[in-house]
């Protein structure tokens, strides 16, 4: 049996006039576990409203759930099938609420069982795992800067093509994916088999304003996991995070 203990935090920051971001952790009738954090898209109107939908429908699909006979490629499915159910939900919402069509959000979410970590990623929220004292980010952000060629990138930053409507930083910034309505929709997936370490699933109000270092020496500390998320947060907003804040660990012996 797989010992799990989750900590977690989350924070409006010192920017922001409310909370978008949702997060939740589950165990269901069959030992599995999920964690899952989403970032309400905070240029869009209604993210609290995305990011609430996908965390609560995806846990409620969770817990009616025995993964412990499922193959990972089974595993996998059924979180792009969550997935497209949610983003249909998402759809049907705003036909009945269209102020809310051009909602989204990002969807990190790791699932275990059968002693390995699943893991979905849709959009920039990360996934982290240490080990060893060394940090890992699992997840690859679903944006600008990891989905143009190289050469082309040079090109844009040559040509200023950026300067239109972005400023350098931004632009990189910009999703590629999200979950919502009317988004673009790419579904990451990822198997981690050496599972024991700590993992940590952050928003980017987290993650961009902390470094490897920062996170290495946060979570190998002896602190309560909630009190570990707390540091992190602080540190973020002392680098003047500008947005929510939402960190979510858990810990495999």
């Amino acid at each position: 049996m797989i010992n799990v203990r989750f900590g977690f935090k989350t924070d409006i920051g010192a920017y922001r006039s409310s909370n978008q971001d949702n997060f939740d952790f589950a165990t269901n009738n069959y030992n599995n576990h999920l964690a899952i954090v989403c970032d309400g898209m905070g240029g869009h109107q209604h993210g609290e409203v995305a990011s609430k939908i996908a965390v609560e429908e995806m846990i409620n699909y969770f817990h009616n759930v025995n993964f412990n006979a499922m193959s990972d490629e089974e595993i996998n499915q059924w979180f792009r099938n969550t997935i497209l159910v949610i983003q249909n939900e998402m759809i049907n919402y705003a036909k009945i609420h269209p102020d809310t069509s051009d909602m989204g959000t990002t969807v990190v979410a790791a699932l275990l069982a059968n002693q390995k970590v699943y893991i979905i990623n849709i959009g920039d929220s990360r996934l982290y795992k240490l080990h060893n004292h060394k940090i890992y980010q699992i997840t690859t952000d679903q944006n600008m800067e990891n989905s143009v060629e190289y050469r082309e990138r040079q090109e844009l930053e040559f040509q200023g093509q950026y300067k239109k409507q972005y400023n350098v930083h931004t632009f990189w910034k910009v999703l590629t994916s999200a979950l919502g309505p009317t988004k673009t929709l790419k579904i990451d997936t990822y198997v981690v088999e050496d599972i024991a370490g700590t993992y940590l699933l952050t928003t980017d109000g987290i993650h961009d304003y902390v470094d490897d270092t920062d996170l290495v020496d946060v979570l190998s500390s002896s602190n309560k996991l909630n009190d570990k998320v707390k540091i992190l947060i602080d540190r973020a907003l002392e680098n003047l995070s500008t947005d929510n804040l939402t960190g979510l660990i858990f810990e495999i012996d």
